[in-house]
């Protein structure tokens, strides 16, 4: 897949078309483990754009189907789902111009958000994120050597 430029205020210019690594959504995201960190991934040009994965992964293919309850897959105690949550949060309001706040809990609001959004992307509104639900939202990328944020959205990671 590739990254299609919406709209920026910011040049970047630098920006190469290159693919994160996606698998395809799973029958079940009962099959995925839980997201419990989020990360930076690259997308190329020096661009990078933070997403939730897992725990001392490089995988991004997992889910927050189980939000924060109990807060993480019982089968894996470690990791900081909060942070993930976090992630995805800052993205929704950012991209899709939600007031949520940034609390890492994966409550009622931020389904609520989830489902709108996949919703609006012709996806299954289950508010559950996936591999496919992150490979369709639009997301704020960022630029670590110049510490810039993008100041638009760019989707089909």
């Amino acid at each position: 897949m590739s990254i299609r430029l919406l709209k920026s205020a910011v040049a970047v210019t630098a920006l190469a078309a290159t693919p994160l690594v996606a698998a395809a959504a799973p029958a079940s995201a009962a099959a995925l483990s839980q997201c419990d960190s989020a990360m930076f991934k690259k997308v190329g040009g020096g661009w990078t754009v933070f997403v939730p994965s897992e725990w001392e992964s490089t995988s991004i293919t997992c889910n927050l189907k189980y939000g924060d309850n109990p807060h993480r897959d019982p089968k894996n105690p470690f990791g900081d789902p909060a942070r993930a949550i976090q992630a995805l949060q800052s993205n929704l309001n950012y991209c899709y111009g939600y007031k949520l706040a940034k609390d890492g809990r994966y409550g009622a609001k931020t389904r609520d958000a989830v489902k709108a959004v996949q919703k609006k992307l012709k996806l299954t509104a289950d508010g559950v994120y996936g591999p496919q639900t992150r490979s369709t939202l639009k997301w704020r990328i960022y630029n670590p050597t110049t510490k810039v944020w993008s100041q638009s959205c760019y989707d089909k990671l």
